[in-house]
């Protein structure tokens, strides 16, 4: 009978770590989600706090500060942008094509106490970067556009 059990712990290790792996390789892909009509994509992004402050950081080369559209509503950071391709005229044939592109989105919800006034973004070498500092909570009603500016 013992056999039979450790057979059996095997298999669910086994099925364990092959469900582990499928996920991982899944998440990887950066699939785009469908949102109404419009498919949009999720660039890979950290959000993380420090003892002063919370920040988002967004991976996304190829892009120009303007490109993005950054809004605050509803304790809700809201990232929006297109990331367009190279121009490349004349016939194309593609041998492998790994970089997204499109719309891209990513909704993050602020958890703690923070000072909207304080809110700043800016992009650079291929990161945009959000900070707000942690503090009092600003009462604002409606949605707060932030300009994203050139990182130095």
């Amino acid at each position: 009978m013992r056999a039979r059990d450790d057979e059996f712990i095997r298999d669910i290790r086994y099925l364990q770590e092959t469900m582990e792996r499928l996920l991982s390789d899944f998440s990887r892909l950066r699939m785009p989600l469908v949102l109404g009509k419009e498919s949009v994509w999720r660039p890979l992004t950290d959000v993380y706090e420090t003892e002063n402050e919370f920040i988002i950081r967004m991976e996304i080369p190829g892009m120009d500060p303007g490109d993005f559209k950054v809004t605050l509503e509803n304790h809700m950071v809201i990232i929006r942008g297109i990331r367009r391709g190279p121009m490349c005229p004349g016939k194309k044939r593609f041998h492998g094509m790994e970089i997204t592109l499109g719309p891209f989105e990513r909704n993050i919800g602020i958890p703690r106490d923070f000072h909207i006034a304080s809110m700043e973004a800016a992009y650079e070498n291929g990161f945009l970067i959000v900070r707000v500092a942690k503090g009092r909570r600003d009462l604002v009603s409606g949605a707060r556009i932030i300009p994203v500016e050139r990182g130095t």
